[in-house]
């Protein structure tokens, strides 16, 4: 008994007592309270002040666009001046964007918030995944669980802000933004004076100027982002990023559109603080098995989670279209987000073992590029679909995509690699 409470408390300090493993748990719940207001709420302020359909869809996949060109270059920059800039930086714009929709009575500004929350999360997300393979060398998977699981709880803050505001206080959702922003921003002060740099200043590039060295960044990033994509050990991990973030996308613009839509048109008819309410439940049921997602990656590898979780959304999101229930539909999306996060955890994880040390940020630069693409061919394929035939439909052709993709890349991954199956974690977790 006295062993086992030993081995506790060891867990405990080496968790929740080392700053640098505790940082990108506090970070992402940061990053996530944020974020998860703004995605969950700003394609219905866009609705409300009058925005037509093309232009919505544009705007959503304007967010995405951007990080095309500017996941590479940021990535490859935190690799030169370290961590930490860019997290923060990543957070400010978070904040910024908030307030901006906070304003926005027009699509122009929701237009400039989008601009924003693009730059933050393109500073923000490869930083992080960076900054966790810098601390934790043997199970990578593992922290980025517990990580998941602060990314939780901003989620569950956030979804519980704007339940509260919305339904209890009949609050308008740019009161929402507001309140958002100055808690993030005040968040986000506290932390930059707990957050440690995790990366050591020997393994960083060699730049004098640090304007300069972001000006090396974007100038090389198309031949930075083919050295890295050419390697065979990594193509097939950014092939899979593509079809998964096409689907998480997808369900992040359009879900909350199929649960207020109106029963004549397709829809659930529920009220806007229902979409609150399903993130809220998600997020804290969730959040108690992070940790285990990441353990299946460290224990079982690349390829038959992914193929595994990837098939599991592509059913959830079929059936998301014959329930009514709301009890249902949230055990659905409980399906869907857990399937979806082990995905994650898996092209990230494998990406930062595969990597060399000294391409880790610009490797996960090209992740972020490739999460950005799926996304952006997400909104820009999709939305016409939702404007000229309706949410239902979209919502079937969306799962008969991923199915077709899912096939596609499985047939791919053995013809790349026909006499083994893909390189498993070389750890295991006790």
């Amino acid at each position: 008994m006295r062993k086992q409470f030993s081995t506790l408390s060891l867990k405990f300090r080496d968790y929740f007592l080392d700053r640098r493993k505790l940082s990108p748990v506090l970070l992402g719940v940061v990053g996530v309270f944020s974020l998860s207001v703004f995605g969950s709420y700003v394609g219905l302020h866009l609705k409300d002040i009058g925005t037509t359909q093309i232009v919505i869809g544009v705007i959503l996949a304007m967010r995405n666009i951007y990080q095309l060109f500017l996941r590479v270059p940021l990535s490859d920059f935190s690799q030169k001046v370290g961590r930490k800039p860019l997290l923060f930086f990543g957070l400010f714009c978070y904040s910024l964007a908030l307030f901006t929709l906070f304003l926005a009575n027009h699509w122009i500004l929701v237009f400039v918030a989008t601009t924003l929350i693009a730059l933050g999360m393109s500073s923000f997300w490869p930083a992080l995944i960076s900054y966790i393979a810098d601390v934790e060398k043997d199970n990578v998977g593992k922290l980025q669980g517990r990580t998941f699981q602060g990314t939780d709880l901003g989620s569950i803050l956030g979804s519980l802000v704007a339940y509260l505001l919305i339904k209890l206080l009949k609050l308008p959702l740019q009161n929402l933004f507001g309140i958002t922003a100055l808690v993030s921003f005040i968040a986000g002060i506290f932390l930059f004076f707990y957050v440690p740099e995790s990366l050591d200043v020997t393994i960083r590039g060699d730049t004098q100027s640090k304007i300069r060295g972001l000006f090396v960044s974007f100038k090389s990033m198309f031949s930075s982002l083919a050295i890295v994509s050419k390697q065979k050990n990594l193509m097939i991990i950014y092939f899979y990023q593509i079809v998964l973030a096409f689907l998480e996308y997808f369900m992040t613009a359009f879900f909350p559109f199929l649960i207020t839509t109106s029963v004549e048109l397709g829809g659930k008819g529920m009220p806007y603080e229902t979409v609150a309410l399903i993130m809220w439940i998600n997020s804290g049921v969730l959040i108690f098995f992070k940790p285990l997602f990441g353990r299946v990656i460290d224990k079982f590898g690349f390829k038959l989670p992914i193929t595994i979780t990837l098939s599991i959304c592509a059913v959830t999101i079929w059936s998301l279209v014959i329930v009514n229930s709301l009890f249902v539909i949230v055990m659905i999306y409980l399906i869907y987000s857990a399937a979806t996060l082990t995905s994650y955890i898996a092209t990230n994880s494998e990406t930062t073992r595969r990597a060399k040390i000294a391409q880790r940020g610009l490797a996960v630069g090209a992740l972020g590029f490739y999460l950005s693409a799926g996304r952006s061919l997400s909104t820009l394929v999709l939305s016409p679909v939702w404007r000229n035939l309706g949410i239902i439909p979209l919502f079937k052709i969306a799962a008969c995509v991923v199915a077709i993709f899912i096939v596609v890349l499985s047939i791919l991954t053995w013809v790349v690699n026909p006499k083994k199956k893909l390189q498993k974690s070389t750890k295991k977790t006790c």
